[in-house]
């Protein structure tokens, strides 16, 4: 089966969701997670990254600020108040200074953030910290 082509990446029982515009840092992003051992799922923009959630149900999402159309903040907020996803947690990253903002992240219910740029490991720390490793593929 063809996985769906979104941009942006959603974890769901193995899948990472990972949202951003920039394709170039999205392989980057996937290439990290691979090697760790997790599948990922890609979406490059704000309103098919919330499509793939919905659809897929990811055990976390990873988004960029920056998106076109509806922001990654956005992109948290609505993903925190709809019923049936509101549980998944939602990492935020940006070279922006939105993420750097307390009541900005908790305004729109991020689980945490990440500055750009960051290290592989910041990242599959976070992932590791979100997810249960009888979700990871080994």
């Amino acid at each position: 089966m063809d996985e769906p082509s979104f941009p942006g990446r959603v974890w769901r029982n193995g899948h990472n969701p990972d949202i951003d515009d920039e394709v170039s840092f999205l392989d980057i992003l996937q290439v990290i997670l691979q090697r760790a051992g997790y599948r990922t799922l890609v979406a490059t923009n704000g309103r098919d990254g919330l499509e793939l959630i919905q659809h897929e149900l990811p055990a976390l999402v990873i988004t960029d600020d920056m998106l076109p159309g509806i922001s990654g903040g956005e992109l948290c907020q609505l993903v925190k108040n709809t019923p049936g996803i509101c549980h998944i947690p939602v990492v935020l990253y940006s070279a922006g200074p939105r993420v750097r903002d307390r009541d900005f992240v908790l305004q729109i219910g991020a689980d945490a953030t990440l500055t750009k740029p960051f290290k592989p490991t910041d990242v599959l720390r976070l992932v590791q910290q979100f997810t249960s490793p009888a979700l990871a593929v080994v």
